[in-house]
């Protein structure tokens, strides 16, 4: 981008682009396109920071990060964990209570689902098929067989998660809300994913926790993504972005709805808030 395109520093309308990761800026191939990192790249250079906020766990999102060269934060595990842009420092940790854990434990077995228990950037199961040595071999993580996950209720996991088709894995998701209420966050964030974690880690609580802790304001904030866990975050956001064909969730949050990873909406969006001048430092 040209010096003269790029606005006076302190002029630009938004100043933090928080990007969901999984149908947001990446397919089902799970690639980033090089116009959308070539897109990210000028928003970096024109002064925003950009934010992965993601359902992934900590050394997933951080790959993502590296690979697309962003330059803040990063919000992993559906907003329970925040860690800096070093992927070193922890900003922000919301962990699970013992006793939100052993319910979701007791019942994901009752739904017969897939469990997959996150410890410090680490997934522990009791059985393992070939979808969980796929999804671990997609995380670059290890599977960590044990007898039983009973045995890690009282160490403060970050996210229980419960895989099973679409079908039961929403039924799976609407019960643990039942049960649980306010003492967690459910969040199906895809059709085969019903993920619980702390009551407070949500991505729009982290980006709120980011917010105060980086010294930026709401309204300077784009939000975009797809799924159930971000429809919070882009209705919190200055602009809410969803990508078309959202959940209705999502669609009914946003101020502007994009075309998906496939077709760069993501990388045609800040193209051209930067070349507008609302997009920068």
């Amino acid at each position: 981008m040209s010096a003269v395109n790029r606005p006076p520093p302190g002029s630009s309308e938004y100043t933090v682009v928080a990007l969901d990761i999984d149908g947001t800026i990446c397919g089902p191939d799970f690639s980033v396109s090089a116009d959308t990192r070539d897109a990210i790249a000028a928003a970096v250079s024109a002064g925003a920071t950009v934010v992965l906020a993601t359902g992934r766990m900590r050394r997933s999102a951080l790959s993502y990060a590296l690979d697309c060269g962003t330059n803040g934060p990063v919000i992993c595990y559906q907003g329970a964990l925040t860690v800096a842009a070093d992927g070193v420092g922890v900003i922000r940790h919301e962990r699970l209570r013992p006793e939100e854990v052993a319910a979701s434990l007791a019942m994901m077995r009752a739904h017969s689902a897939h469990i997959n228990l996150y410890l410090d950037d680490e997934i522990y199961i009791e059985a393992s098929d070939d979808w969980a040595e796929a999804y671990a071999g997609r995380m670059q993580a290890q599977l960590n067989k044990v007898d039983s996950l009973d045995a890690l209720i009282e160490s403060g996991p970050t996210v229980v998660m419960g895989v099973n088709g679409p079908d039961a894995t929403a039924e799976l998701a609407g019960s643990l809300r039942a049960r649980l209420g306010n003492a967690a966050a459910v969040t199906h964030s895809l059709p085969r994913f019903c993920e619980v974690t702390g009551p407070n880690a949500q991505k729009r609580h982290a980006l709120r926790h980011l917010a105060a802790h980086a010294g930026f304001a709401a309204g300077e904030v784009i939000a975009i993504g797809n799924g159930p866990g971000d429809a919070g975050m882009i209705g919190w956001a200055g602009l809410g972005v969803a990508i078309e064909g959202s959940d209705h969730e999502v669609l009914a949050a946003a101020d502007e709805i994009i075309a998906g990873p496939e077709d760069n909406g993501v990388a045609t969006l800040l193209r051209r808030l930067v070349r507008e001048g609302r997009l920068g430092g």
